[in-house]
């Protein structure tokens, strides 16, 4: 399926449809498609022209801010019909619980955690529903981690084009790093404002 998807939208990166297309994908990767976005934005950006590679990366970031929305009402409103169905593992069920507690005790740290990381979101966004986290932090915490994610890869693109896309590829942990390393930072400033 991962294959797919990527022929996909390498086949449309040159066409009408593939700003919505984008968008759909990004708001269904954010409730139900445990695909990293990044498997298609970065081929789609390598085809793009500097000037779209950002658009892509703003468009992407749209879809996943609605989905997530969805995501946290979903678990406000319909979690006692949802719960079962999503949650059918005993694996999805601990994570849950984990994510529960997180949620308790660290909020909007724990989701910037889950966020920035390539794990999938869709427990997080549950808890935080579930909880009744504050609405406008859990978009801010998603707002920020993805805004990194994407649009760092649209720096790495825009400046270096193919040999930064091998460069990631091959530093994927150096890449992490610096992701976590902008985390701590952003967080050292909030405790220090």
């Amino acid at each position: 399926m991962k294959k797919h998807l990527i022929n996909y939208f390498n086949g449309i990166a040159d066409q009408k449809w593939l700003y919505p297309a984008l968008f759909v994908f990004s708001f269904l990767e954010s409730i139900i498609i445990p695909i990293p976005l990044e498997l298609v934005l970065v081929p789609l950006m390598l085809q793009a022209s500097s000037r779209r590679i950002w658009l892509l990366a703003g468009i992407a970031l749209l879809g996943f801010l609605a989905g997530a929305t969805l995501g946290y009402f979903s678990a406000i409103h319909l979690l006692d019909q949802l719960e079962p169905r999503l949650l059918q593992s005993q694996e999805s069920q601990q994570y849950y619980q984990a994510a529960l507690t997180e949620m308790q005790e660290n909020g909007f740290w724990y989701l910037l955690t889950v966020g920035i990381t390539p794990l999938p979101t869709q427990i997080a966004m549950l808890a935080a529903g579930s909880t009744a986290f504050p609405f406008g932090l859990f978009l801010l915490a998603m707002l920020v981690t993805r805004s990194i994610r994407y649009f760092s890869i649209a720096w790495v693109m825009s400046l270096w084009g193919k040999p930064g896309y091998r460069w990631l590829k091959s530093h994927k942990s150096r890449a992490k790093k610096l992701a976590v390393l902008l985390l701590v930072i952003l967080a050292l400033y909030e405790l220090a404002f």
